[in-house]
């Protein structure tokens, strides 16, 4: 069937039999050197960067599969806003192919969590993309799921037009924990799975409020990264 039926590389939309090919695939390679391993922003010596040192935020790590502007950017698009859902398979064989399965068994990751999306939200947009990543995630590395740990009220606001403050304000008391769910933080190394990581407030956010809640460690899995240069060698706090 794969001969009959090729496959079209997420990136480059190229007829080939992988979900992506080995051409893209060295673009997102070429992409993970020189981040920073807390917050994934560009840094200098592909370690800390000066702010994670200075102010470390509330998760532990941040890995990304590419930056926003890179050759996963219009396919995170067409995922995202033309409800082209298949692509997420796509994303997760890059992300392991990147980084291999024998990468999560050091993590020791228990449970990976979307970022919910408010109930006003989830009716417009008809599904949660960071939720159809995790379940894929689930499924490939053999780790739990839960869809509905996390609870989020609605903003009227676009966060994807506010600077760094405005979303930290905006984020305040936004995110809930499901008390009969509790079990599945406390004590647990958690991944949040998000599509794209901008300034990293929600992030920041939810992983204190999961600490706050007894989770041992928070790590972030991304898709895309924005590298803004205004948040270039700074970590989102």
């Amino acid at each position: 069937m794969k001969f009959l039926l090729p496959t079209a590389c997420i990136a480059c939309q190229g007829f080939q039999q992988s979900t992506i090919c080995e051409k893209c695939l060295n673009l997102l390679k070429q992409s993970q050197v020189n981040r920073c391993h807390v917050c994934a922003s560009p840094t200098i010596n592909n370690q800390y960067c000066s702010t994670c040192q200075i102010k470390p935020p509330h998760f532990d790590s941040t890995l990304c599969l590419d930056y926003y502007g890179g050759c996963l950017t219009d396919a995170m698009h067409r995922y995202k806003y033309q409800y082209q859902v298949a692509l997420a398979h796509g994303f997760i064989d890059a992300w392991i192919s990147i980084y291999g399965k024998e990468f999560y068994e050091s993590q020791s990751i228990d449970v990976v969590l979307p970022i919910p999306l408010s109930y006003k939200k989830l009716h417009q947009r008809g599904f949660n993309q960071s939720w159809e990543l995790c379940k894929r995630f689930s499924k490939k590395l053999r780790i739990k799921r839960h869809g509905t740990v996390l609870m989020r009220s609605h903003l009227e606001e676009n966060q994807a037009l506010a600077n760094k403050t405005e979303r930290l304000m905006r984020l305040s008391n936004v995110f809930e924990i499901d008390r009969s769910s509790i079990n599945w933080i406390q004590g647990k190394n958690i991944a949040l799975v998000d599509d794209v990581m901008t300034t990293g407030a929600t992030l920041n956010t939810i992983a204190q409020v999961l600490k706050d809640f007894g989770a041992q460690s928070v790590h972030n899995w991304v898709i895309l990264r924005t590298p803004l240069k205004k948040y270039a060698e700074c970590c989102p706090s």
